[in-house]
């Protein structure tokens, strides 16, 4: 694949739905595919809303860029939630199944509920956890991937208390 071509990204929340995200081709190696994406002007006023009414970012902010990092070995991704001039509002990982490649530009991630977000400052949300636990009450998530995602927020919050994440994953 060449930098700029699209990729298409299947992304499962089991139980809920499948969305086909499309977006320009960084980089593939071993440890990742990257991607990068310059959000149109109504996704960016409602990604911005929403994260608004999440209290991630400040009132009237808007989300001009998202670059994404989607690791096969990691069971997380790695969002950089950008302003259009570039600069960072916040880092936001999924928690899920490491990524899979499914064909030449092709690729599938399923989520397991979890989410973090991750302020400049250094401040870590844990978010989702009502999600999570209706979806292994539910049975919508295995044991294993239930123990996985857990084990998983673990990590992230005592990379994130000794400075390790997201820095070694960008």
């Amino acid at each position: 694949m060449k930098r700029g071509e699209t990729v298409r990204i299947e992304y499962i929340r089991p139980g809920k739905y499948m969305h086909v995200y499309e977006e320009d081709f960084l980089s593939l190696d071993e440890p990742c595919l990257r991607t990068h994406k310059v959000l149109p002007e109504d996704v960016s006023v409602a990604l911005g809303n929403a994260l608004v009414s999440q209290g991630l970012v400040a009132a009237g902010e808007r989300v001009g860029i998202i670059d994404k990092t989607y690791f096969f070995r990691e069971p997380f991704n790695l969002l950089e939630f950008r302003r259009a001039d570039g600069s960072l509002l916040g880092y936001y990982s999924d928690i899920g199944e490491p990524v899979v490649q499914l064909s030449e530009g092709e690729f599938q991630m399923t989520d397991l509920f979890l989410d973090v977000w991750l302020f400049p400052d250094g401040r870590l949300l844990e978010l989702d956890w009502d999600e999570f636990e209706e979806a292994v009450n539910g049975r919508v998530i295995t044991p294993a991937q239930a123990e996985l995602a857990r084990e998983t927020m673990r990590r992230i919050v005592d990379e994130t208390a000794k400075g390790i994440y997201p820095f070694r994953y960008t």
